[in-house]
């Protein structure tokens, strides 16, 4: 079973250093073109193991779906609406940080100034990270987690986000109720965790920070081949 889906962590052999660039890209079926790479962004590895912390510096290469958004903020482009290309855009904002557990339906995000952690957590839901040769590969499953405040505190909130958008899909057929069941599902235990302050939430994400400011992070090239 590959160490990502099984919770172990990789030989060392196969870890990625750190501070190299790799591809985090979001892999699905598209229709006519089958399976393909949807989204990818540049990140830089902090730490690779059991846990992949990753972070991508304002400014970092990302290629999303060439096309005309459909539904709710005009967000997404629809199989039958996406040509096969990419755009290239720059990743904005403060650098982000993304920590993956193995196995785990969901990736944690912070946003880091150079000084100090800011804004909010986002949890984003999706299929758990699989390693490829030139980073991770995933798969967007549209709903999100959003927390603000200080983890076990009054402060602390919790709500869901693109509610909307994942009942939208579901309705124009974009995903299957099976698809949405799974979502929330895992939204549900997201949550839940979130609420109680468990890990991540309670971890030490100083250990996290890059160390120095990074350079802007760029896609490997041939960054939209599957292996």
């Amino acid at each position: 079973m590959d160490d990502a889906r099984s919770g172990s962590p990789p030989p060392n052999e196969l870890r990625f250093s750190p501070d190299q660039s790799i591809a985090l890209r979001s892999v699905r079926e598209y229709g006519q073109h089958g399976r393909a790479v949807g989204f990818a962004v540049a990140s830089y590895v902090i730490v690779d193991g059991n846990i992949v912390a990753v972070a991508t510096p304002p400014g970092s290469d990302m290629r999303t779906r060439s096309g005309v958004g459909s539904g709710p903020g005009r967000r997404l482009v629809l199989p039958e609406d996406w040509d096969g290309t990419h755009d290239r855009r720059a990743w904005t904002g403060q650098t982000v940080v993304r920590v993956h557990r193995a196995g785990e339906p969901w990736s944690v995000w912070r946003w880091h100034d150079g000084d100090t952690w800011v804004g909010e957590w986002y949890g984003n839901l999706e299929t758990p990270w699989v390693r490829t040769t030139m980073g991770f590969d995933t798969q967007d499953w549209i709903l999100d987690v959003l927390c603000s405040g200080t983890p076990g505190t009054r402060s602390w909130a919790v709500r869901y986000k693109d509610e909307d958008e994942l009942e939208w899909s579901l309705a124009v057929g974009a995903v299957s109720s099976e698809e949405v069941e799974r979502t929330r599902e895992a939204g549900e235990q997201l949550s839940a965790i979130a609420r109680n302050a468990e890990w991540p939430f309670n971890a030490d994400w100083d250990a996290w920070a890059p160390s120095s400011p990074l350079p802007v992070a760029t896609l490997p090239a041939g960054w939209k081949h599957l292996d």
